[in-house]
């Protein structure tokens, strides 16, 4: 949370004084500022924060893994993968299931990359 704040409020602050200067000389509201100005300015950020939390929802490891240990079904895909491969011994396929799951995290990535263009091409 604190992460995506600083990333949000540095993105802000990028902004050139003389952007918002030139705004109020023609007229501009605070919504016009916002949506001609800020928000295109931020989006690559937002996108970012996006595909972060993705990432970061599908890989999720320590807190189910402290509360719980994976028990009563609440093991996600990567406490599966890990008991799979040192508590089970099944080195081989722990290692498969983190393939698949980079897989995924990559596929996704490559699709939220294709909704949320941005206009430098990255």
């Amino acid at each position: 949370m604190g992460l995506n704040f600083v990333l949000f409020l540095g993105a802000i602050q990028s902004i050139s004084s003389h952007i918002y200067e030139a705004a109020d000389i023609d007229g501009a509201n605070s919504w016009d500022k916002f949506r001609y100005i800020i928000f295109p300015s931020i989006l690559p950020i937002l996108s970012l924060s996006f595909i972060l939390a993705i990432k970061g929802s599908l890989s999720v490891f320590e807190i189910p893994y402290i509360m719980t240990g994976g028990a009563n079904g609440s093991a996600t895909f990567v406490i599966q993968t890990v008991d799979m491969a040192f508590k089970f011994g099944k080195v081989g396929l722990g290692s498969a299931m983190a393939v698949v799951l980079l897989i995924i995290i990559l596929l996704v990535t490559g699709i939220q990359r294709l909704i949320i263009k941005d206009e430098r091409g990255l």
